[in-house]
């Protein structure tokens, strides 16, 4: 994610014109928003390396609310999903792109992130477990929620729904969901969609 734009040794801390001219190209922001980004991270993460304790304070806007239990959890993925060159910590261009993500109407960019927050050991495909604990820490989270009929498919077993939604998406039959065929139930399935949107 964040690697097409990084330079080696650059801390980011100083928004020089060059990082904002490649921060621009790389999102599409207005060099404003790039701005109140750069402040708003460096506010919380001082030594511009945020921590995963910190991390509610900048994205919590994107993030579902869940059960306390659950949280932690689905942080870790979402954690893992942002922090693209696993050095445990998001640099700005990390959290600049995941605000890119998080944002975005394309619906292959939508999917891709969700897959990648599925994906919690970050090995390109997801287990039915994997599958299984974000539905569960979704389950609250679309309980929030009026009319919504993903909730429908996961309240009463979050179990069952698991392996009918992965029966679905396996398409391959190889036990693991592959990005593509994520992707691809994304993009001609709305119950996915609505499961998986937050």
């Amino acid at each position: 994610m964040g690697n097409l734009i990084r330079k080696h040794g650059e801390d980011y801390k100083i928004l020089s014109n060059d990082l904002l001219k490649r921060c621009c190209t790389i999102t599409g922001f207005k060099n404003e928003e790039i701005r109140n980004e750069h402040r708003k991270f460096f506010s919380i993460a001082e030594s511009g390396r945020l921590k995963k304790s910190h991390m509610e304070e900048l994205l919590g806007d994107y993030l579902p609310t869940t059960k306390r239990k659950h949280s932690k959890y689905f942080t870790k993925c979402v954690f893992s999903a942002i922090d693209t060159n696993n050095d445990g910590y998001i640099d700005f261009l990390e959290y600049l792109m995941s605000v890119r993500f998080f944002r975005t109407e394309s619906p292959i960019e939508k999917a891709d992130l969700i897959f990648r927050i599925i994906d919690k050991n970050g090995d390109h495909r997801v287990s039915k477990e994997e599958l299984e604990r974000t539905l569960i820490c979704l389950q609250e989270f679309h309980k929030s929620l009026t009319n919504n009929h993903a909730i429908d498919v996961i309240n009463d077993d979050p179990q069952l729904a698991t392996h009918t939604i992965f029966e679905i998406l396996d398409e391959d039959k190889s036990g693991f969901i592959g990005v593509s065929e994520f992707k691809d139930a994304w993009l001609k399935n709305e119950t996915i969609r609505a499961l998986f949107t937050f």
